[in-house]
């Protein structure tokens, strides 16, 4: 092999990671500006002042009285926000801490694509996330940092594929205490503990991811003097402030009755339904246990959560962005439905700000965007895509990201 060759292939493998790089940069650009953008006020004032509560009274006295925050692990990044900031500033502050766990997100995925289908794949995954406007909305424009849960729920998706169950478990639960519905990812590491019990024989594999998952608990948790009881309260309670049956996701619920829809009556449905979901999201794992399977059922686990029950708020649907990622990178039918279902949840996050918020929309488009027809059509486009992509990944989409790593 010549010099000429062999430069020929350092040029070569260090594209991907050039591009990648640039993607980076390109993404942190778009998202600066946006920052600025009037964003959800509310969420954004609730936000504040739990850093300000955690800068006033500190870890050990947040949960003394009136510190009811369900998002343990997100408390320490508003605690240094709370502590350097106040005003304005400190709302710019929280928009703009979706940034960093954005720019994570992206090097993940094309790590984790990278590692099974090549560098190309991973750079095309990242590109997906980064670039993605839904993504873009929902953390820099919206105030939120959904990101956060998903880069964890990523990691232990990613670790349960390479059979590291322990670290799996304990990024699954991390990522359910930056928000609870992120911790359903310990759905399938527990289900892969279960299966390795039967297949050694020995409580030892289990036992390690539950030692693991109570670790990582104790680990955000003992600093705040959060007991489970408290912290499963608090859930509780939150999840009774809203009862409608959709609050603003554009699921079958909304498109039966709408956003404005007590869900008196349909609870129990919907919950039985969300069981059903996650117990069928489970399967596949009991053929594979490769990236590509527990990338669909990560991705299952989220569409159960989003679609099934009542109560649902529109950026639940946010992980969904980063585990179907990595699969549409590879396939071009999972693109398509991929590329339908950020159009609508895009859509559906515009509505909830122009509906509930100042958002500076023109106003031809609020006019549209806020039609009644609006509603029924995104709900049909989202479970049409949401469907789509589920029987695509259960008939094996994606192979590349099955297997062993690439060579």
């Amino acid at each position: 092999m010549t010099a000429a060759t062999n430069a020929e292939g350092r040029v070569r493998d260090a594209a991907p990671l050039v591009v990648l790089g640039a993607l980076l940069v390109v993404a942190a650009a778009i998202r600066i500006p946006a920052i600025g953008l009037t964003g959800h006020v509310g969420d954004v004032l609730v936000i504040s002042g739990v850093a300000e509560r955690m800068a006033d009274v500190g870890p050990l006295r947040f949960y003394e009285s009136g510190g009811g925050s369900v998002y343990p692990a997100l408390l320490y990044p508003y605690w240094l926000l709370g502590t350097a900031f106040n005003g304005d500033a400190l709302g710019v502050a929280i928009k703009a801490m979706a940034i960093p766990f954005d720019l994570a997100v992206g090097l993940l995925l094309f790590w984790m694509t990278a590692w099974r289908a090549g560098r190309w794949a991973g750079t095309a995954a990242a590109a997906l996330y980064l670039l993605n406007p839904a993504v873009i909305l929902a953390g820099p424009v919206w105030g939120q940092i959904d990101a956060a849960g998903t880069l964890f729920m990523l990691g232990a998706l990613f670790a349960a594929s390479a059979a590291r169950l322990g670290l799996g478990a304990a990024l699954a639960v991390l990522a359910g205490l930056v928000k609870p519905q992120f911790g359903l990812v310990l759905l399938p590491v527990l289900v892969l503990g279960a299966l390795e019990w039967r297949r050694t024989r020995s409580p030892w594999p289990m036992a390690y991811v539950l030692v693991s998952a109570l670790a990582a608990y104790a680990v955000v948790t003992a600093p705040l003097l959060l007991n489970p009881a408290q912290h499963v309260g608090n859930v509780m309670y939150v999840s009774g402030i809203r009862t409608e049956a959709s609050v603003h996701a554009p699921n079958m619920w909304a498109l039966a009755f709408g956003y404005e829809h007590p869900d008196t009556g349909l609870t129990v449905l919907g919950t039985g339904l969300m069981l059903a979901g996650l117990v069928a999201a489970q399967l596949p794992l009991l053929r594979n246990r490769d990236l590509r399977t527990l990338l669909s059922v990560g991705s299952f686990v989220v569409f159960a959560f989003y679609f099934l029950p009542t109560r649902v708020h529109e950026r639940y649907l946010f992980p969904a962005m980063g585990t179907v990622a990595p699969l549409a990178a590879v396939s071009a039918s999972v693109l398509g439905g991929y590329l339908a279902l950020t159009a609508g949840f895009a859509l559906s996050m515009l509505y909830a700000l122009a509906d509930t918020t100042p958002f500076p929309l023109p106003p031809q488009w609020e006019e549209v965007l806020l039609a009644p027809f609006m509603v029924p059509v995104l709900s049909v486009l989202m479970i049409v895509a949401g469907a789509t992509l589920v029987v695509q990944l259960a008939t094996g989409a994606g192979s590349r990201l099955a297997g062993g790593p690439r060579a």
